[in-house]
């Protein structure tokens, strides 16, 4: 019984954690549907911003600089996806469906450019990541039997953008309302 509440405590940390990009591509499709686009081309949009973000915080060592070149990597695969579509009313699908072909392509090229490295960066080292955040009282709470663990293993520990997700999600939901 102890060894499968474990693995029940170690599947909702992973989901919570590999779930995060996921839900931010997930809120970018809803605000595109919101304004008429159909955009097939997220996937490569989070490729390219997940390659920008890696080399630019391995060139700079800042993960905030990398964060905010995700963002304008895929702002501007944005515009492309907004300029085919809307300024020359091309075809939504094609032109996501060209995103993601560009974005895949480009990032091996990139990879191997720069790194040679086909599709990828340089492992990053811990000062060049967000670091998880911890919660006051950790040391308290774990003798708790149930919902400490659940506390310190679950909900405690994740990175800004783990809890940014959640934070969006919620905000969504409350705007909808």
């Amino acid at each position: 019984m102890v060894e499968s509440f474990q693995i029940t405590i170690s599947l909702l940390d992973s989901t919570i954690r590999i779930a995060t990009p996921l839900i931010f591509c997930a809120m970018a499709g809803i605000f595109s549907e919101r304004s008429g686009i159909i955009d097939i081309g997220l996937e490569g949009k989070m490729l390219l911003s997940a390659f920008v973000a890696a080399t630019a915080t391995f060139l700079t060592g800042s993960p905030i600089f990398g964060l905010f070149a995700a963002i304008f990597a895929s702002c501007s695969a944005s515009l492309i996806h907004g300029f085919a579509c809307i300024t020359n009313k091309g075809d939504q699908v094609i032109s996501g469906l060209a995103i993601n072909i560009l974005a895949s392509g480009l990032t091996i090229t990139l990879g191997i450019a720069l790194f040679s490295r086909g599709g990828q960066t340089p492992p990053l080292a811990s000062e060049q990541r967000f670091m998880p955040i911890d919660f006051p009282f950790l040391d308290q709470l774990s003798y708790v039997p149930v919902l400490g663990e659940l506390f310190v293993e679950v909900l405690s520990g994740h990175n800004i953008l783990v809890y940014l997700s959640v934070l969006a999600v919620f905000f969504h939901l409350l705007c909808n309302f």
